[in-house]
Parts: structure tokens; C-alpha cells; sequence
């Protein structure tokens, strides 16, 4: 057991290096996951679900205030901060350009910049749940491990 939780944490360590040279994810991502430790096991994991559910919620309200710039601008601010407080550098990029276009009034750009945030939030989402589940696993075959 221990060798195939092992395997999955080279897995898990390649998918990260894969999605750092892709530019999904940035170095703000090592820092997180260097937080994790065996006192809090599933830091990182609790941290991508809360950034997740935070994200669509804000995503929503985005598309809810297209018309209301300020309110635009507010939302794409905080919703970069915290894709970036997960290492995902591409979503934060589109969240200042969406910024941008916000603070110009820019009714097109906003609409064209948001379906990009949509689209980075699709990708990024996508690959965090896939670390929260391989996570989550090594966890479970790590407390197996001890309990045997």
C-alpha cells in the first residue's frame, strides 16, 4: 500500500508540474501546498473547495451586475485574489482584464472578457478537483497505512 501511495503522490506532484508549465497554475500553488502539513492533512483540498464555491458564486453575481461597472470591477478584484490565492495565475489574468474593461465602461469587452473568466474558471475547476481527489486519496491510504 505504501508503494502505491506513493505512486500517487509522484502522480499528483507530475499533474502540478504539468499544469505550472501549461500556466494554470503559478508558484502561489507550491506555496499553498507547503502550508499542508501532517497536523492539517487537507489543507490544500479544503482550501480549493472553499476557493471553488466561493468562485461560482462570485462568477454568478458577475454575470448578474454586467451593467453595474463598480460592482464588475469589486467582484473581478476579489475573484482574482483569491484564484490567485490558489496558484491559478491564467483565471486571475482574465479577472484584471476584466477589471480593465470594467473601469473603461466597456459593455463588449466586459461580455468578452467574462466568457473568458467562465472559460479559466472551467479549466482551472476541472484540474483542482482532480488534486482534491488524488489528495483525499493519498490521505485515506496514508491513515490505512498507520491503522494497519
Amino acid at each position: 500500500m505504501a508503494a502505491k501511495g506513493k505512486d500517487l503522490s509522484q502522480q499528483l506532484e507530475e499533474l502540478i508540474s504539468s499544469l505550472q508549465e501549461q500556466g494554470i497554475l503559478d508558484e502561489l500553488f507550491d506555496q499553498m501546498k507547503a502550508v499542508q502539513n501532517e497536523q492539517n492533512p487537507c489543507f490544500v483540498a479544503n482550501l480549493i473547495t472553499t476557493f471553488l464555491g466561493d468562485a461560482e458564486n462570485i462568477i454568478a453575481q458577475h454575470s448578474a451586475h454586467i451593467f453595474n461597472y463598480p460592482q464588475v470591477a469589486t467582484l473581478a478584484l476579489t475573484l482574482k485574489g483569491s484564484s490567485s490565492s490558489v496558484g491559478g495565475c491564467r483565471m486571475a489574468l482574465a479577472c484584471s482584464q476584466l477589471r480593465d474593461a470594467s473601469d473603461v465602461n466597456d459593455h463588449e469587452e466586459c461580455i468578452i472578457v467574462l466568457d473568458l473568466v467562465n472559460q479559466e474558471f472551467l479549466v482551472l475547476r476541472e484540474n483542482l478537483n482532480h488534486i482534491v481527489q488524488m489528495e483525499r486519496a493519498i490521505h485515506e491510504n496514508e491513515v490505512k497505512r498507520r491503522n494497519m
